[in-house]
């Protein structure tokens, strides 16, 4: 094949293309032929456009990008304040709702104080009477204490077992967290040893997780999840907190291996269920980091927000964490009623057994004297009558003044008596104390009367009340 060899001027300064020199004969011609025509072809173009026409197309086609992006910007601007507002007229309406159960809350627990302030006074007064039966129980409780003195023992003993398995978990979480070191300034820092700040602090680029990692064999408790709640509150500068269970579930929290709970606008808590139980743990990890990488892009978005929108969310986090403290002293204040109700139930029933026990020891003596007198002088009736327990001994003591001093008769012994012979029911205490007075319902003294037994004791009387008016006369005569 012949070659052809021609010469091309071109400017003195421009560059010629390295890859010129690589190219074959048949690609020179290809490349000139090329450019020659595409050359002509813009000629032919130019040619047939003027310079004002070429202008005003550039114009117009620059107008129009103009307009359509001053709509495009118009468009975003209105969405966005139609979602400011959406978003505002959402959370006023939540925590328009969140003040009205608080405001009820408050309420039903000012009902509670003000409906149970007598009946917890009448306990009170209760409690301070029967010290006896305290000090009893008391006494239980000591020798319960020094049966179980060689369990607590054993106790401390599984106590140290159980830090040697938290150790365990840490060092398995922490070979776990391995998988993180490709990652761009990943460090995991130990923190076990200091109080409020977990077991982990894991370090990225973008943001710090603390880490709190369980090895229990029952469900981690609610008390854990309020420890690494306090604990990310207290380290305001992290935004994650991670509850690894390792392998049992978290209470309430257990719907789903992973589940999240926002504390606020700007901390979030992550619960991980049953790590071990996945067959690649360490991806499942990886899944919560990019997870929580996304969730971060959303703090950082809420820094940008209105002010007002912000404090509005604050508020709303605030808000529920007094509703559940409110809910949590209501639980406190019926469980603590319901402990009082059982204690006032255990001394009426030890009061009971005192009363049937001081009974029975007076039924027992002296039983035919007093069935005598009471058949003789006592009647049941029907009619709505109370006698006093005083009036009936008054009566005793006036017909058996003898047989009340040969048999060392006392009044205690006498209210005994007649509480054997009327049902517990028919007795009407004046106060609670066991050896007071008392009123009888349901009976009545009989009528019949000795009226010989009244004159001479009027007689009597009259007698003795001459006989002191002689001598206050005398005396004063005397004196005179």
């Amino acid at each position: 094949m012949s070659l052809k060899i021609i010469n091309i001027t071109i400017p003195n300064e421009s560059v010629l293309p390295e890859i010129l020199n690589t190219f074959s004969p048949e690609e020179n011609y290809i490349m000139l032929k090329i450019g020659c025509e595409t050359i002509s072809e813009g000629r032919k173009t130019v040619a047939n456009l003027t310079n004002n026409e070429i202008y005003k197309k550039i114009e117009n086609e620059f107008k129009d990008s103009i307009n359509n992006l001053n709509s495009d910007i118009e468009n975003e601007r209105k969405t966005s304040l139609l979602m400011q507002e959406k978003i505002t007229k959402i959370y006023e309406l939540q925590i328009d709702q969140l003040n009205k159960r608080l405001e009820n809350a408050l309420s039903q627990i000012e009902l509670h104080k003000q409906g149970n302030a007598s009946s917890l006074n009448e306990v009170v007064n209760k409690v301070k009477e029967k010290y006896d039966i305290m000090y009893r129980e008391k006494e239980k409780q000591v020798e319960r204490m020094a049966d179980n003195y060689e369990k607590l023992l054993v106790q401390q003993q599984s106590t140290k077992s159980t830090s040697h398995k938290g150790s365990e978990g840490e060092k398995q979480f922490e070979d776990y967290a391995n998988t993180f070191i490709d990652f761009k300034g990943f460090e995991i820092i130990d923190k076990h040893t200091q109080g409020g700040e977990g077991d982990f602090h894991m370090r990225f680029e973008e943001f710090d997780v603390l880490v709190d990692a369980k090895n229990y064999k029952k469900k981690v408790p609610i008390e854990q999840r309020e420890k690494i709640k306090k604990d990310l509150q207290k380290n305001e500068h992290l935004h994650f907190g991670w509850l690894v269970s390792l392998n049992t579930s978290i209470d309430k929290y257990d719907k789903s291996p992973v589940m999240y709970e926002w504390i606020n606008t700007k901390q979030c808590l992550v619960y991980i269920n049953n790590l071990t139980s996945f067959e690649d743990p360490k991806k499942i990890l990886r899944i919560v980091w990019f997870t929580c990488k996304e969730l971060y892009k959303l703090i950082e978005d809420v820094d940008q927000d209105e002010d007002e929108i912000t404090e509005l969310k604050e508020k709303n986090f605030k808000l529920i964490d007094k509703v559940k403290n409110i809910r949590k002293t209501i639980r406190e204040i019926n469980t603590s009623m319901n402990a009082t109700r059982n204690l006032i139930q255990v001394m009426d029933d030890e009061l009971r057994g005192i009363l049937e026990a001081e009974t029975n020891e007076i039924v027992t003596s002296n039983i035919s004297l007093f069935d005598d007198w009471w058949n003789e002088n006592i009647e049941v009736s029907n009619e709505e009558v109370i006698v006093a327990s005083t009036d009936l001994w008054t009566k005793f003591k006036q017909e058996n003044k003898l047989i009340i001093n040969e048999m060392n008769i006392t009044g205690d012994k006498f209210k005994q008596y007649i509480k054997s012979k009327v049902p517990l029911s028919c007795i009407i205490l004046r106060n609670k104390n066991v050896n007071s007075a008392f009123d009888i319902k349901g009976i009545k003294m009989r009528e019949n009367v000795n009226i010989e037994n009244v004159i001479e004791e009027k007689i009597e009387l009259e007698l003795n009340e001459e006989v002191l008016k002689k001598k206050k006369v005398v005396k004063k005569k005397f004196e005179k």
